[in-house]
């Protein structure tokens, strides 16, 4: 017999765990899901029990009473286990398909709440696939919670806040970070952000504690720069940076290398809509924001009645503001079932007006200061890799252009990029400015190159599991295979 709810969470960073603690506490019955052992997500990963934190900052404070919450919450939580599909039934509900060692084949949800967060902007440029060559996330994973160093002599490059948190915490593990290099120019539009950061203080306390490690450290901080190119052969052993323009083009003659086994590189973040694609939401293309993401009304609902998305997944706006929206969320699903009333809900709201202003007003900073610019994938030649998985070359695309290909999809079908384990997360927006050159050189008609389409599984699953899989068989007693077998 197939669990049924009438909520699913899926995502227990912060903006689900707030919409579950929310929902279940109104009456809600919910269900938590997540891939992660723990609940947190990338943002409030919990450290194995083996580490020893350093100071606990008011974020790990936070969290840690966030935690609490969740724990003691009626909600049903399912952890370490993906959700590789999601399907639509007869009577309007949805089937949720999992995999994991002890999880059910499916639950099925009335409602649904997609908090499915973010993850890192890959930009391709010569010597990207090149070992050592990783991601901000990478880094932040290997140096935090399996405590290793990924090299002795870095350059962290992109754009974004998140570039200081690598950095110092780099140099905490024993790392001689030779430069951070903030892709973007932030002065002297910056200035206008200065009210909005001064009421975002628990950030500006944060950073500050990076500043005062990457200054101690004697470690250059290079506004306008970026990695070039990467060279080397079995692992990275020079990294190239250059000066760029308002455009992010290189500013020739400006090229300095360094002599290095660690590049770093982070372009902001993109919102995590694989899902969201997957059932058909409608999306809007906005790159301030991240890129493609859905289209939501003021309840958060996107076009599909009774599906919601909330928090990174739905635009970069920051964690507190993912908080909220969860917060909030809950509530509108509970009058929606009729477990409250509108006043109720409305309470809450009135409460978090303030909080609500504030949490846009830092979203629009970071849509104005860090949106990734353009033009880097100028530097690539027909031979690089845009498509790691399926090793698909910039000159692949061409041609797939030169022979009718109109859209990123139909690059997609006669290539094959995003067809591999990442499922275009690592190429999808390389190779969306590279269509965009030759169809939308303007900047304009992103609607039309349109994104990859994303059909189950979402992630890859062995042959045995899904032969076994199958929602008709819900009457048999047989337990799920692990992922081991």
């Amino acid at each position: 017999m197939i669990e049924s709810y009438e909520l699913a969470v899926i995502g227990a960073g912060p903006a689900g765990m707030e919409a579950a603690v929310s929902a279940a506490g109104y009456g809600v019955k919910t269900v938590l899901i997540d891939s992660y052992p723990k609940p947190g997500g990338q943002y409030l990963m919990q450290l194995s029990p083996e580490f020893e934190s350093r100071a606990e900052s008011k974020t790990d404070a936070d969290a840690r009473k966030l935690f609490k919450h969740v724990n003691k919450s009626p909600t049903v939580k399912i952890f370490d286990t993906l959700v590789w599909g999601i399907f639509k039934e007869e009577d309007g509900s949805w089937l949720v398909a999992l995999y994991g060692k002890d999880a059910p084949y499916y639950i099925q949800a009335d409602n649904l709440v997609l908090a499915n967060g973010t993850y890192d902007t890959p930009i391709a440029f010569p010597g990207w696939t090149i070992p050592g060559v990783i991601t901000c996330g990478a880094a932040l994973t290997l140096v935090k919670n399996q405590r290793v160093a990924p090299g002795q002599r870095a350059i962290i490059s992109g754009t974004g806040p998140l570039l200081f948190a690598v950095a110092a915490h780099l140099i905490e593990a024993g790392v001689h970070v030779l430069a951070v290099c903030e892709a973007n120019h932030l002065f002297p539009r910056g200035i206008k952000h200065t009210f909005t950061m001064l009421k975002q203080w628990n950030r500006l306390v944060e950073g500050a504690g990076y500043m005062k490690t990457i200054l101690a450290a004697k470690t250059a901080y290079k506004i306008g720069w970026s990695v070039v190119e990467a060279r080397g052969e079995d692992s990275v052993t020079q990294a190239v940076i250059a000066r760029l323009d308002s455009k992010g083009n290189p500013v020739p003659g400006s090229q300095k290398e360094y002599d290095v086994d660690l590049v770093v590189s982070g372009y902001s973040l993109t919102p995590n809509t694989g899902l969201a694609r997957m059932i058909d939401c409608e999306m809007t293309w906005q790159p301030q924001r991240g890129g493609w993401i859905p289209i939501r009304d003021e309840n958060f609902m996107t076009s599909l009645p009774g599906v919601y998305i909330v928090g990174d997944g739905a635009g970069i706006a920051g964690a507190e503001n993912a908080r909220i929206e969860g917060k909030l969320v809950g509530a509108i699903i509970a009058v929606r079932l009729g477990h409250i009333g509108e006043s109720r809900r409305d309470l809450l709201y009135n409460e978090m007006a303030g909080s609500i202003k504030h949490q846009q007003r830092f979203a629009g900073l970071l849509s104005d200061l860090f949106t990734p610019p353009p033009g880097l994938v100028n530097l690539l030649t027909d031979k690089s890799v845009i498509c790691r998985c399926e090793e698909v070359t910039l000159g692949q695309i061409k041609e797939a252009l030169q022979n009718g290909a109109r859209s990123i999809g139909e690059v997609k079908m006669l290539t094959r990029t995003g067809m591999g384990n990442c499922q275009g997360r690592m190429c999808e927006r390389s190779a969306a400015a590279i269509v965009a050159q030759k169809l939308a050189p303007d900047g304009a008609g992103m609607e039309k190159i349109g994104y990859y389409s994303v059909r189950p599984p979402l992630h890859p699953l062995p042959q045995s599991f899904l032969a076994r899989a199958d929602p008709d068989r819900e009457g048999e007693e047989e337990k799920p295979l692990s992922p081991a077998e």
